[in-house]
């Protein structure tokens, strides 16, 4: 799927990033002995690579794949995402609790799908055709999150992040990462999974 191609495309460009800070790096610690009248220059080179070395992390980026939820975008680093799903037909599990749709079988596996609405505050709304699952990976757990749609991957550069505001409430701000000036919600997929209603509920 697209969907697919695009998670593949955003994880190569961050091992390409590494890379080139990692050799910036090399270059930076690898300054042999020279003379005391091409000492300027070595200063001078070092100075220029640190500059280069501090533009390349300021300029470094999060890859996010950015979903909605009714009103709401939200995104997920891409390095939880394991795929995205059509909506398929979940199996409800009797005495689960509220956020808890149901399981879904992906390839013979079986994951719960949750709808992190009940953790927002979001209003509900009914499945449509772009109704997608998100099957995340993080802290040992393997969950499908409930999407109204999914938009694709977006690369989002960290300084454009701002942390989350108070207003937004003590509940809903635990989870949240940072929040974007075009108001894309960054989730903070570890904290939500840590969270003890989903805990419990993944052990029982």
């Amino acid at each position: 799927m697209l969907i697919d191609t695009k998670l593949q495309e955003a994880r190569i460009d961050k091992d390409q990033t590494r890379k080139r800070a990692s050799a910036t790096a090399a270059r930076l610690g690898a300054a042999p002995t020279a003379p005391h009248d091409k000492l300027k220059a070595i200063l001078e080179e070092r100075a220029r690579a640190l500059a280069q070395a501090t533009e390349t992390q300021t300029s470094e980026s999060m890859s996010l794949v950015v979903f909605a939820l009714a009103n709401e975008t939200y995104g997920i680093a891409i390095e939880y995402v394991r795929e995205v799903q059509p909506r398929r037909d979940i199996t409800p599990v009797p005495c689960a609790p509220e956020f808890v749709i149901g399981v879904i079988n992906i390839r013979g596996s079986i994951y719960s799908v949750i709808d992190i609405r009940y953790f927002f505050g979001v209003p509900k709304r009914e499945s449509a055709d772009s109704t997608k699952v998100i099957l995340v990976s993080a802290l040992g757990l393997e969950v499908g999150i409930l999407a109204d749609d999914v938009k694709g991957v977006t690369s989002i550069p960290l300084q454009e992040i701002k942390p989350p505001l108070a207003a937004q409430g003590v509940a809903k701000e635990e989870f949240i990462q940072g929040v974007t000036k075009e108001m894309l919600i960054i989730l903070n997929l570890e904290a939500l999974l840590r969270d003890e209603r989903i805990v419990v509920h993944e052990e029982v």
